[in-house]
């Protein structure tokens, strides 16, 4: 026996002699034909070796390589897919009799990795082995059907340093690059906690990483492993903590938490810029992702974007045509302003005062693109608190949002605006070249002023309003849009008053000559008790047939058209000096004097002048009214609304006046008759004029 142990003792010793001995024998430089002809064989690319290479066995197999190269593939566009300064790794030889795999070091100094994809989808890390010889087939084994039978991993000192790596897609025009690349990896067996930590540089910008994973081996084997990432970079900070499997390609859940100081800078930064514009500033996400294959939410989520606060759930779904977005959002407010390019809030509504209502340089011919709305499908519950469009401030509202393959429907089911409520619909159609809107809308008791004044700095009406309008529209641009909007609609105003026009002086104004503007009428206001009508669209020429308006001694009837893509008007209205008080519910066609007025030309600024003739056209109707506001004790009133002395009324004593049509004495002491008075003379007595 004890000759046996000895036999043993000296074979071991002879190998062990053999595996320190034979690296100093043979040169290390013999095995680079052997290295580089396998690496040919088995990929079918060149391995270049310009520096040393060493071999060590004892106590562990040592690998050292310097200056090595290996070639791209013959389309790319680098010579070397990989080169690299040095190589340096370690293996323990006994750990791999127990079936454990022991690295006591993997070091790359300075490597070099150019990743290349062609215009036909080749990659080029495909390699093209050189053909073999066929060998027998062998039967497959339960281990070699199985897992892998490795008990053990241990990793020792594996490392990256200052490396580089490209990527380039010809099919994409996809192209990024990583510099400075830095990367140290910790796993002491698969039973402790696996740990890397990095860094690189990305488009000057450097991005730090760091990884945990507490149960390497469950993860491994299938199971499940609590993860920690962190990635710190001047453009974006981002964190996530929570389970980590490999179903169906990853699984995971946890907490996740985004900082963006810019999210404009962060898309210039990953090489897809923004077109010039506001907005697009500080993001803030936080809350709980789950995802595995093709489905992908995001709960209790708490959004912060350009001072807007948001929370509720949302979820993707991938593997269909295009994603599918659904799930409900609540907005503390929505501010359009940021993102109106150039624009201040309400600066497209003219100014404050209100002297102008529009009449800017024209409708945009900048053709309207509706093709993202091809991107993606969604099925989306928005709600906000406030929206804030220009200097429109719409309250509490809600709606529901449903898009599909380019065809968006939103249902506005809740609208507070202006003390009034609404609902509404709008469908816009990016299916086809050519975009096409549908708006469908109805609100009532809307505060009319601070609306107009918010939404066109329109300031010269006030009142409570129901309007009510469904129209359609299709064009390549705006101005096509309006030049082909067609529908219909309903207006009525009650209680309140047009601002800054009084009627009646614009009445008397105009008996005298055509002016210009809307000042034409005065400081004072005409306060009526309904207002409003119905109105037809087609191709942009808005026709009104039916206006009407109710207040006390003044009825106005009126129609005409508002050319919207000229952004001019033609309208007709009819003023009459009523001899009655009534006004909401009142007959609207009573006797009176009527001044028919012409109003024409830019809806900025529209020029008045009178149509005399069609008011003389009725003589016998002018006096009777004249006469009816004498006795009715109307003149003074009339008077005072035409912006004259409420005292120049007819003598207490009920005496004729002094002028006018009065009898005269021809000083003979006989009375001559007063001459027959015309609607005109009767008019300027009853005007004062």
């Amino acid at each position: 026996m004890s000759r046996l142990i000895a036999i043993i003792v000296g074979l071991v010793l002879i190998v062990v002699a053999l595996a320190v001995v034979l690296p100093f024998v043979i040169p290390a430089e013999a095995y680079k034909p052997r290295i580089i002809a396998l690496v040919k064989s088995q990929t079918g690319r060149d391995l270049t070796i310009n520096g040393p290479i060493s071999f060590a066995f004892i106590p562990q197999i040592a690998l050292r390589v310097e200056d090595a190269r290996f070639a791209n593939a013959a389309w790319a566009k680098d010579t070397d897919m990989v080169a690299m300064k040095e190589l340096r790794a370690t293996l323990k030889i006994m750990p791999l009799f127990r079936g454990e795999v022991e690295v006591g070091s993997f070091v790359l100094v300075d490597p070099v990795i150019h990743m290349e994809v062609s215009r036909d989808g080749t990659p080029n890390w495909q390699f093209a082995p050189q053909a073999a010889s066929p060998t027998p087939a062998t039967k497959a084994t339960a281990s070699d059907s199985g897992r892998p039978s490795i008990k053990q991993v241990r990793l020792g000192d594996v490392s990256i340093s200052n490396g580089t790596a490209t990527y380039k897609n010809a099919q994409s025009g996809a192209a990024f690059s990583l510099a400075e690349i830095n990367l140290d990896i910790a796993l002491p067996s698969l039973d402790d906690p696996f740990a890397a930590n990095g860094s690189a540089v990305w488009q000057g910008d450097k991005v730090a990483l760091e990884l945990a994973a507490e149960r390497p081996r469950a993860f491994v084997e299938g199971g499940k492993t609590p993860v920690a990432l962190k990635i710190s970079a001047p453009k974006l900070n981002a964190a996530y903590q929570g389970d980590l499997q490999p179903l169906g390609g990853l699984a995971f859940g946890g907490n996740v938490d985004l900082s963006v100081p810019s999210v404009r800078e962060l898309a210039k930064w990953v090489g897809n810029p923004m077109p010039a514009g506001g907005g697009f500033g500080p993001l803030a996400i936080k809350g709980v992702a789950n995802g595995s294959g093709n489905s992908y939410s995001f709960s209790k989520a708490e959004i912060g974007f350009d001072g807007m606060n948001a929370t509720g759930n949302m979820k993707v779904t991938t593997g269909g045509a295009r994603p599918r977005l659904t799930g409900q959002l609540a907005f503390d407010k929505i501010d359009v302003n940021t993102y109106l390019a150039g624009e201040t809030g309400g600066a497209s509504g003219g100014s404050a005062s209100g002297a102008t209502g529009g009449g800017d340089g024209g409708w945009s011919n900048e053709p309207i693109d509706l093709s993202g709305l091809k991107a993606v499908d969604a099925d989306l519950a928005l709600s906000a608190s406030e929206i804030l469009v220009q200097k429109i401030r719409i309250g509490a509202s809600a709606l529901h949002l449903a898009l599909n393959s380019g065809m968006l429907n939103v249902s506005l089911d809740k609208l507070a605006l202006y003390e009034g409520a609404g609902q509404g619909k709008l469908t816009l159609n990016g299916t086809s070249a050519t975009p096409q809107l549908a708006a469908s809308f109805g609100v009532g008791g809307v505060s009319a002023g601070p609306l107009l004044t918010d939404a066109a700095g329109f300031s010269r009406l006030e009142g409570k309003s129901v309007i009510n309008f469904d129209v359609t529209a299709s064009g390549r641009s705006q101005r096509a849009m309006v030049s082909a909007l067609n529908g219909k609609g309903a207006v009525k105003f009650t209680n309140g008053s047009i601002k800054g026009i009084n009627i009646a002086g614009l009445v008397r104004n105009v008996l005298s000559a055509a002016t210009t503007g809307w000042q034409s009428g005065g400081a004072q206001d005409t306060d009526f008790s309904e207002l409003g009508g119905t109105f037809t669209i087609a191709n942009g020429i808005l026709s009104n047939n039916d206006l009407k308006m109710l207040s006390p001694l003044v009825r106005i009837a009126g129609s005409g058209t508002v050319n919207m893509p000229d952004k001019t008007l033609k309208y007709r209205i009819e003023p009459k000096l009523a001899a009655t008080l009534e006004g909401q519910g009142g007959n609207a066609d009573v006797k009176g004097i009527e001044v028919p007025i012409i109003v024409e030309g830019p809806w900025a600024s529209p020029r008045f002048r009178p149509d005399l003739q069609s008011m003389l056209s009725n003589p016998q109707n002018t006096l009777e009214t004249i006469d009816t506001l004498k006795k009715e004790g109307g003149k003074g009133l009339l008077k005072s609304l035409m912006g004259q002395p409420s005292g120049s009324t007819a003598p207490a004593d009920g005496s004729a006046p002094a002028t006018g049509t009065s009898p005269s004495d021809d000083g003979a002491g006989t009375t001559t008759p007063p001459a027959p008075q015309t609607p005109a003379d009767a008019l300027k007595d009853l005007l004062g004029r």
